[in-house]
Order: C-alpha cells, then structure tokens, then sequence
C-alpha cells in the first residue's frame, strides 16, 4: 500500500539561501508555494518521486526548534489505504485533497509526531510544476 518516502518537509530561516543550497547540490524546482502572491515555499526535486517541500519561517533560530516539519509517504491508493487504517483502527484525518491536486490525509504516531500520506493525481503539481497558491 505504501509505495515510498515521497518528501520531508523543512522549515527554513531563509527561502532563496536554502533553494540555492540545494540547488548546489542538485535539486530542481519543481513548483513553488505562494500566499497572497509572494513566495513562501517551494518543492524541490532530488530523483524521480522524491523530494524535499520547504518553508520559509525566519522566526526560527535552530533546527532543532522545528527544522523538520513533517514526512510523507506516497500511495497509490488512499482508498483501499483508509479502509485498512479503519479496520485496523488507526485513526487519521478525512482525506481531501490539498492545493497542489493531490490527496492527502495525515496520521499522528504514539509520540504526537504527524505525518502525511498522499496519492498524485494526474493534475498534482509534483507532476505538473504548476505552481499553487496556498489555501491554509
């Protein structure tokens, strides 16, 4: 049902610093998130389906006062993955799908710890490069 590690998701002190960063070492822009039509985010490509998000937060001073966000897996089928969830009674959110036309739902582990598990779309901007306006 899981198919793999689809991206780790960052917060960042300095957007344009880190896009540059990872460029240097490889990584495509794939899309870029905006709110209000200002940059605030970006999806970077490091292989065939996989990827880091990350997102500008200059409020931070440390990683470890929230470098990392969360993780995410990919499916290829969320429904059958929901069904088995529920009957196995793993509770998660209601799926939906998210701005960037995939769907999404999210888990949190014993320690509080929450993660996604998305399914792409033939429309999902990891898929596209179309860039996406936030909605949160």
């Amino acid at each position: 049902m899981i198919r793999r590690l689809a991206h780790v998701c960052l917060n960042v002190k300095n957007l344009e610093r880190s896009i540059e960063y990872y460029a240097r070492l490889g990584f495509t822009p794939q899309f870029r998130f905006t709110k209000n039509g200002k940059q605030f985010g970006a999806y970077l490509k490091i292989a065939d389906g996989n990827y880091i998000e990350i997102f500008e937060n200059p409020e931070i001073d440390k990683v470890q006062e929230g470098g990392i966000a969360h993780f995410c897996l990919e499916t290829d089928d969320i429904d059958s993955l929901i069904r088995k969830l529920s009957v196995g009674g793993i509770e998660f959110t209601k799926k939906k799908l998210g701005c960037d036309n995939t769907y999404q739902i999210w888990l949190t582990d014993p320690d509080g710890n929450r993660f996604e598990v998305h399914q792409y779309t033939s429309g999902s901007s990891q898929r596209t490069g179309v860039d996406v306006e936030a909605d949160w």
